[in-house]
């Protein structure tokens, strides 16, 4: 874990390095801004949402994207189950659902159903144990409920729009996600395999160019948290793809032999936004950790009355 001491520290290194190498930025004969250095240019705020759902629902097998129509009905029923969900969650009337990412049905993109691989046994147990833990602690609880770590590896598009600022120096990348201030730092060609035995809440990551694609790998999770029933031992590469001066193309793959049938495959687009990002002070007003244990206490002296 990084203190917040140490994410100041880095984070002016980052502002200083971009002043020192020169924030201008020039733009090639295909219009995609680049930074002194000759790679493109992702700095800046960025916001990605959407309600099409991570896996295709079961009514549109075999149909990928679908018409305006299709879309409306489809939503007239989609944005309540969202708002219910929103509800239940966080009570949070800033949340806003957006539309489907161009119609598509499932942000999965691989396998071509839309479907995550089916999953082992190991990582049944593992979505369950981890999601819905016994409250006999703090500890138990997922790691956005104890504001350690927000989702924010990988990205993943959903319905509350997430707003993130990327800056840039020769030797590395930086994301500064307004979810818990997550910031994550990515050395490029820097990054030295980590041990095995070394592991961490997002991992340990490294990025490299391939043309004009950035591509993150990650690996050596400390195993506290699941996506879809993924293990400590998965590997994450996204990519981040300039597509235009307001579009970049991400995607990212979960290859986890562990856990699934098969890799897959998510991707969707990420928008040019307006900032700042603000702190998010997790810890202010949260009262769902004491309302959960005391839930959890309460049960627990029910359970020893009713007991023969």
């Amino acid at each position: 874990m990084i203190g917040d001491e140490s994410r100041c520290v880095l984070l002016g290194f980052l502002f200083l390095a971009a002043t020192l190498v020169g924030v201008q930025t020039q733009e090639n004969a295909e219009g995609v801004s680049r930074k002194p250095w000759g790679v493109p240019d992702l700095s800046g705020y960025w916001e990605y949402r959407t309600t099409t759902p991570l896996q295709r629902p079961v009514e549109f097998a075999g149909k990928a994207v679908l018409t305006a129509e299709e879309e409306a009905a489809y939503l007239r029923h989609r944005l309540p189950e969202i708002r219910r969900a929103r509800d239940l969650d966080l009570n949070a009337d800033w949340w806003v659902p957006g539309g489907l990412t161009n119609g598509r049905t499932s942000l999965v993109v691989n396998p071509s159903d839309g479907r995550i691989p089916a999953a082992t046994e190991a990582a049944r147990q593992r979505s369950g144990t981890l999601r819905l833990r016994a409250a006999d602690g703090p500890e138990d609880r997922e790691r956005y409920e104890r504001c350690i770590m927000g989702r924010t590896v990988p990205l993943l598009a959903q319905a509350p729009n997430k707003l993130a600022q990327i800056f840039q120096t020769p030797d590395y990348v930086a994301i500064l996600h307004e979810q818990n201030s997550d910031l994550r730092i990515i050395a490029l060609d820097l990054a030295a395999p980590l041990s095995g035995s070394i592991r961490q809440w997002q991992g340990h990551s490294g990025g490299r160019w391939a043309g004009d694609t950035l591509v993150v790998e990650t690996t050596n999770f400390n195993g506290q948290w699941t996506l879809q029933g993924a293990g400590p031992n998965m590997r994450i590469v996204e990519r981040f793809r300039v597509a235009d001066a307001d579009t970049l193309q991400y995607e990212f793959t979960i290859d986890d032999s562990e856990s699934f049938a098969g890799s897959w495959t998510v991707a969707f687009p990420i928008s040019r936004a307006i900032g700042p990002v603000y702190e998010n002070a997790c810890h202010a007003g949260n009262h769902s950790m004491p309302l959960i244990l005391s839930g959890a206490r309460a049960t627990e002296r029910a359970v020893r009355v009713g007991a023969p």
